[in-house]
């Protein structure tokens, strides 16, 4: 960045200093490419307060993240030919051929057939002396709230702690997650648990607790929470599961809807949650 201030990223654009996400989403002469896949368009994105969180909540939602990326990477060449007088695709045809490329990508890539995070369909124990904390947020859009969901289980899945917490919505669906595995280890703190597998299904999240990254993101300050929670602990490892190694903690999170606060029950689960718990049971015989 040079003294004379921020670059201007994106052309014919001169009024205001741009950061990265208004130069490659925000700004209003892009909106009809953003508007053309509607995954794009949703108030949880335009509400990322930068270019990291914006990244890390398409893919957090999963919101065709391969694509997403290789439009973003299409922009940003489209800017510099057009900052040199070169020519340049319009809009629709960058979208076109971000298209084709992920197509062509996809007809020519194997996926490795290792499961990652989670071996089975469900929920699985901890080995023996730990605890599994999982856990899991969840969005209220019509009245601006979220929920957090935890629950700590043992190597035989016996329930120590469960929580649903409602709590004003953060700017962010990541930052949701990051204040529900925060308030799982105060939990598990708090319970008296000191080796501990913190489990969750964003990958945004555990990539960020492991590689100690996106400390500059608007979560960056929940992620440092935590591992001072964790600076505490006998023990502490991060995993990431896909959702349905998560239900219990998911089922919690959706649960705090009809809460006006948060309510903590004791080596047990709410009445309600009693299936999803034993269905993760049933899984382990």
């Amino acid at each position: 960045m040079s003294s004379h201030g921020h670059t201007i990223l994106q052309e014919n654009t001169r009024l205001n200093p741009e950061d990265v996400k208004h130069a490659l989403y925000s700004c209003p002469k892009l909106a009809e490419l953003w508007e053309k896949v509607p995954q794009w368009n949703h108030k949880h994105l335009k509400r990322a307060v930068n270019f990291v969180d914006l990244i890390g909540t398409v893919f957090a939602e999963n919101r065709e993240p391969t694509l997403f990326v290789t439009v973003v990477w299409a922009l940003w060449t489209r800017r510099n030919n057009l900052r040199m007088g070169k020519n340049a695709n319009n809009l629709f045809q960058l979208l076109q051929q971000a298209r084709e490329r992920v197509s062509d990508f996809a007809q020519h890539y194997t996926a490795p057939t290792a499961p990652v995070g989670c071996p089975t369909a469900g929920w699985q124990p901890p080995e023996h002396g730990r605890y599994k904390v999982n856990v899991d947020g969840a969005l209220f859009d019509a009245d601006n709230t979220a929920g957090l969901g935890v629950v700590i289980r043992d190597e035989h899945g016996q329930v120590m702690a469960s929580l649903s917490e409602r709590i004003p919505l953060p700017p962010t669906v990541i930052e949701v997650e990051a204040l529900a595995a925060r308030r799982g280890m105060e939990c598990a703190v708090e319970t008296g648990f000191s080796n501990i597998i913190l489990e969750s299904d964003s990958q945004i999240l555990i990539t960020a607790l492991r590689e100690d990254s996106y400390s500059l993101a608007s979560f960056g300050h929940l992620v440092k929470d935590i591992q001072f929670i964790a600076s505490y602990l006998s023990t502490i490892n991060y995993t990431h599961v896909r959702r349905q190694c998560n239900a219990l903690a998911h089922s919690l999170a959706r649960r705090a809807k009809s809460l006006s606060k948060y309510q903590v029950w004791m080596e047990d689960v709410p009445l309600d949650m009693s299936t999803v718990l034993q269905a993760d049971l049933f899984g382990l015989s």
